[in-house]
């Protein structure tokens, strides 16, 4: 077995990792040298207890807040980042600028991602890049308007086809699972 057409090296999994695309990594083994097979959900501490959000919209809840039914952490959410501009980038002002960076659509397709540039505010359209499966990360690109000079926000949303967008405020749960609200990018227009 092996990883980009080498043996696959140890901090990687070596012998064998076990992937579930569109699931959380908690259950991608590591250095799987055998298999089980259960008959019942594994009533180990890590799968029983420890890995578990709110059985809510959005696996959510407010902080503090208890006695909510919980399941298991299972499928990815909708993820997007601006990766053409570093945080705190300076760059000199124009009417528009080219824009582009990376999603995935968690355990489905990417279907759209908008971009704004005053903070939220107004959203704009990109050109996503090929699809190569719907587990794997797609290019983005937009050219977007700059409106002033200095400190600007950039944000990106990622839309997956099953109409499920990255949220606009964070996800909270008590084991912080399923962060996956909206990235900014700081940058500086001068």
């Amino acid at each position: 077995f092996g990883m980009n057409g080498e043996q696959m090296p140890l901090l990687n999994g070596f012998p064998v990792r076990l992937i579930v695309p569109g699931w959380y990594s908690t259950y991608w083994v590591k250095m799987l040298n055998d298999i089980e097979v259960l008959a019942a959900p594994d009533d180990g501490y890590w799968m029983a207890k420890a890995y578990k959000i709110p059985d809510t919209p959005g696996a959510n809840v407010r902080p503090g807040q208890k006695d909510f039914p919980a399941v298991p952490i299972n499928k990815m959410i909708p993820r997007s980042w601006v990766t053409s501009l570093d945080e705190g980038q300076a760059i000199a002002f124009d009417r528009s600028i080219p824009l582009g960076g990376i999603a995935m659509g968690g355990d489905c397709g990417v279907a759209k991602v908008d971009v704004s540039t005053d903070n939220g505010k107004t959203w704009y359209k990109t050109v996503l890049g090929p699809d190569h499966g719907k587990y794997s990360f797609r290019r983005w690109d937009a050219q977007v308007p700059l409106t002033h000079a200095g400190p600007t926000r950039l944000m990106s949303r990622c839309w997956n086809t099953a109409g499920i967008a990255q949220p606009m405020t964070p996800i909270w749960n008590p084991g912080g699972f399923m962060r996956g609200n909206i990235e900014t990018t700081n940058i500086v227009v001068g």
